[in-house]
């Protein structure tokens, strides 16, 4: 991912030390003009700022350039020396300016309420759009490059009491890929009738709901179902595993609060633009997701369908204890 023009300029040129513990102080700059943001964070609090940073590029797959955080000293606190925390305060304020050349980042929740207010919104094709959906409506842009006259699914807001569910999940084929299994799903949408379908593992979909537990809803998310690995006999017949998930998406999806949730958004976004189409007329190929990786099966026979798994080669592959993840 190109970094985009500079809009922040990041300084840290002060700190104080409250408890025996060091708040730096932070400004944020927007370089079109108005007046700073100013946060105060502990190194401990910035820490957890990188992780979600880096859950943030690991769940929507942002290429982005290594981010150089400040280390943890191990032999010293930090707030020991006054030449340790200005050496500190300057690797602390690089380390921003970096992660703000990147307009993916700043749409992330930590990062935002970092950001100084005065312009809160930014105007595309003559239209108000919160900063938070820029990435949406790049991700919508790039889809119509390719597909130009598809409709583009978002998740919508519900009108008056309609208890309608926007969007339906059917886990249908699967192959293995590299000993784990990359299930085909099918998305419904019940309000634009667009239907697509699009690959996933296991563990994507555990990233996903990963991220939505650390958002602590008022109410329980459904049960995902636990990681299994099985051996490659016992995956020819996955119709419980796949119901289990089908439960578990339809189920999450019935919440209308994740439904609107950014996470969420990009997933539905992500899974259109990696995906095919039911029935559409795209630019480009045509071809499911799934058959260009069987194609790609036949040089590579560490990749196999559901279909194209024999007896035999089970027994081989039991005799040596494969284990596949699904």
């Amino acid at each position: 991912m190109k970094q985009s023009v500079q809009r922040y300029s990041v300084k840290i040129l002060s700190h104080e030390i409250i408890d025996k513990k060091v708040y730096y102080i932070i400004n944020v700059y927007n370089m079109e003009g108005g007046e700073p943001k100013e946060t105060r964070k502990r190194y401990s609090e910035l820490e957890s700022i990188h992780q979600k940073i880096l859950d943030w590029i690991n769940i929507f797959k942002i290429r982005i350039q290594n981010l150089n955080f400040p280390k943890k000293k191990l032999l010293f606190h930090t707030n020991q020396s006054e030449e340790s925390i200005i050496k500190r305060r300057g690797e602390l304020q690089q380390y921003f300016n970096q992660v703000l050349t990147y307009s993916e980042l700043q749409c992330l929740d930590v990062i935002e309420e970092m950001l100084p207010k005065d312009i809160v919104n930014k105007k595309v094709f003559g239209q108000q759009i919160d900063r938070k959906w820029q990435e949406i409506q790049q991700l919508k842009e790039s889809y119509l490059a390719k597909h130009g006259d598809s409709i583009f699914s978002l998740p919508q807001k519900k009108n008056g009491n309609s208890n309608k569910q926007q969007y339906i999940f059917k886990f249908e084929d699967h192959i293995i890929v590299d000993d784990c299994i990359l299930y085909t799903i099918e998305v419904n949408d019940t309000i634009t009738q667009k239907r697509w379908k699009f690959n996933q593992r296991y563990q994507d979909l555990r990233d996903y709901h990963k991220q939505l537990k650390n958002l602590r809803f008022d109410f329980p998310l459904p049960h995902l179902p636990e990681k299994k690995s099985l051996s490659p006999k016992e995956i020819l017949d996955l119709r419980e595993r796949k119901s289990q998930f089908e439960y578990y998406l339809n189920r999450l999806f019935g919440y209308q609060l994740i439904v609107e949730n950014d996470i969420m958004v990009f997933f539905i976004a992500k899974s259109q633009l990696d995906g095919n189409e039911i029935g559409c007329r795209s630019k480009g190929s045509t071809q499911n997701t799934l058959d260009v990786i069987l194609v790609f099966y036949q040089k590579n026979s560490s990749i196999q369908s559901k279909t194209q798994t024999t007896i035999e080669q089970v027994d081989d592959e039991k005799r040596i204890n494969r284990k596949i993840t699904c």
